[in-house]
């Protein structure tokens, strides 16, 4: 008799086993989870990688076996970790959102001195830098990331660059900004590179803030433009 496991893999089965490491990649990206359970992810998944000779279908069974049983753990971790509340979303889903495109037209100039647009955060509001940094706003989407509304408000300037400027609703998050810490006018802004893209972290007028830009806008600029308003 054949072994089971050296029978090809239906269709069904295979679209579980990719499902399984779909929900695997993105429990890892949403639960910090303890080393202790990451530690023992890496080891199965060095086990994987010592059983590279086995048949291909074969592979494919483990593979679903494992990534079941990862996804299980880290799940269980992700409910302990709700029972404690709700968690705040993290800096890397706020940055995540940041570089999505906008879904709404932009908010328009609402006048003032100095120029302000209609949108805004709490007692944030949102600026209108056309006139004074040449940066038109060009759109807007609203996101919510684990309970916490997430406003962003996208400016495009004359060379073509998209940068993108989000609110935290609610108080601010409480982990610490990747990047070099930079000081102006007596406040403090994080300033990091990732992926091309440089972003500015700040806390104002109770709430998180992030100016996210290519590589290609000058840092100072970016810290410039987030300290025009924080005051």
């Amino acid at each position: 008799m054949a072994d089971r496991n050296d029978i090809p893999m239906t269709d069904e089965e295979l679209a579980r086993a990719r499902e399984g490491q779909a929900l695997v990649a993105a429990a890892v990206a949403d639960v910090q989870a303890p080393p202790s359970l990451r530690e023992s992810i890496e080891r199965n998944r060095e086990r994987a990688a010592a059983r590279a000779r086995a048949p291909f279908w074969r592979r494919h069974r483990l593979d679903l076996a494992a990534a079941s049983a990862a996804a299980v753990a880290l799940v269980v971790v992700a409910v302990a970790r709700q029972t404690e509340g709700n968690p705040e979303p993290s800096l890397t889903k706020v940055y995540s959102a940041v570089r999505l495109n906008p879904t709404k037209s932009a908010p328009r100039p609402a006048g003032g001195t100095p120029p302000q647009l209609a949108a805004r955060v709490g007692n944030l509001v949102f600026p209108d830098w056309e006139a004074s940094f040449g940066w038109k706003a060009v759109g807007r989407r609203d996101d919510t990331l684990s309970g916490r509304p997430v406003t962003t408000v996208y400016y495009r300037n004359r060379e073509g660059a998209r940068l993108g400027y989000a609110v935290v609703s609610g108080d601010t998050l409480d982990a610490a900004p990747p990047g070099r810490l930079v000081t102006r006018k007596g406040k403090s802004y994080h300033v990091a590179s990732v992926r091309g893209r440089t972003i500015v972290t700040w806390k104002q007028q109770g709430h998180t803030c992030v100016i996210q830009a290519p590589s290609r806008v000058p840092r100072a600029r970016l810290v410039e433009l987030a300290a025009s308003r924080n005051v």
